[in-house]
């Protein structure tokens, strides 16, 4: 499982090598002199580029095998599909720079972009929400294209008298261009020129707040799904229940840490409390008590004196799950079940300790 995964990533970044490679001999080949310079060499590359994307186009239409028709109906499928035939069809309508078809093997990057993913959800949520600032956008533009026909068209025939001269001056300052080629003459366009500045301002401004708005949700989103997984596969909740393991998920911090990095040390003020994904911790005590995936340290000093009684460090590469303080005390109070555990935990560690 481990070396597909491994494959899939070296196969993945070959593709993207490729891409670069065939972007880059796409804008070579559109400059004469360096076409003529370097021979047969790059239509020897682009063909090479094209022969390595249709060769991954045809091993996922043999993957997908009896759902070949679906795959090629979606986004992945169609981007692929598009980067195969459309410079054999740029060749066959005889166009004369068949090679600049290459051009849309940048597409292919929608699919491997996970962040373009989130972008797409993103604008789905708040989609009601952009439709209306863009509504209004549309609605200044018309307004503010007649008025300026009307009030400069007689004074400047050249950029005003048409309507779709006029919604080009709208365009170019709603959107706070400004070329500054183009401006008003009487004091009332100008005046109509400023309410339409002052209006791109406030659209982009809402624009800005609203997706800045979606990513963080959607982010708190990833990362929730992301803490629900990982809590979920950890033996120590088991008895929570849905609510309680939603709750923790919201309340938790992933943290991936590398191999021999001091997670707490003797002495500090102790301000969390840690779960074991995966990986390994080692307790500095004596004798040293290792903690594997479902185990936890930390919770002495939330449940005494708040001071660490003993430095951990990761064995190996792990993900720990951390609680603050503050969320401590809120799950304990409100998930009586999971502070009985903690406590019950504590007490064991307590007497094994003073025991040695």
């Amino acid at each position: 499982m481990r070396g597909a995964r491994i494959r899939g990533r070296l196969a993945a970044r070959g593709l993207l090598l490729n891409l670069a490679v065939g972007l880059v001999a796409v804008g070579l080949n559109s400059d004469p002199p360096v076409r003529q310079a370097t021979g047969p060499l790059l239509p020897i590359v682009l063909w090479c580029c094209l022969a390595i994307f249709a060769f991954d186009w045809m091993r996922h239409v043999r993957r997908a095998g009896a759902h070949a028709g679906a795959w090629l109906r979606s986004l992945s499928g169609l981007i692929e599909t598009l980067s195969v035939v459309a410079v054999p069809i740029a060749f066959l309508l005889g166009a004369a720079e068949p090679w600049l078809a290459g051009t849309l093997w940048v597409l292919r990057l929608i699919p491997a972009s996970p962040s373009l993913g989130q972008l797409g959800r993103v604008l789905s949520t708040e989609r009601r929400a952009l439709s209306g600032v863009g509504t209004l956008f549309v609605i200044v533009l018309v307004l503010s294209a007649a008025m300026m026909h009307a009030i400069e068209g007689s004074g400047q025939p050249t950029v005003f008298g048409t309507l779709p001269g006029a919604l080009w001056w709208s365009v170019v300052t709603l959107t706070t261009t400004g070329y500054g080629d183009v401006v008003p003459h009487a004091g009332l366009g100008k005046l109509v020129a400023a309410w339409v500045m002052m209006s791109g301002l406030c659209v982009f401004g809402l624009l800005t707040g609203i997706l800045a708005t979606g990513f963080a949700a959607e982010s708190r989103r990833q990362d929730f799904l992301r803490s629900w997984e990982l809590v979920r596969h950890v033996p120590f909740f088991a008895s929570l229940s849905q609510s309680g393991i939603a709750d923790l998920a919201r309340s938790l911090r992933r943290w991936d840490a590398a191999e021999n990095v001091v997670v707490v040390r003797r002495g500090r003020r102790g301000d969390s409390m840690y779960f074991v994904v995966s990986g390994e911790v080692e307790v500095e005590v004596d004798p040293p008590v290792r903690i594997g995936p479902g185990g936890f340290f930390g919770e002495m000093a939330l449940l005494g004196e708040g001071v660490r009684t003993a430095t951990v460090t990761t064995t190996r590469p792990s993900t720990l799950l951390v609680l603050d303080i503050a969320d401590f005390r809120t799950m304990m109070a409100l998930h009586p079940e999971l502070a009985s555990a903690v406590e019950s935990a504590a007490r064991q560690r307590a007497a094994w300790t003073e025991a040695k």
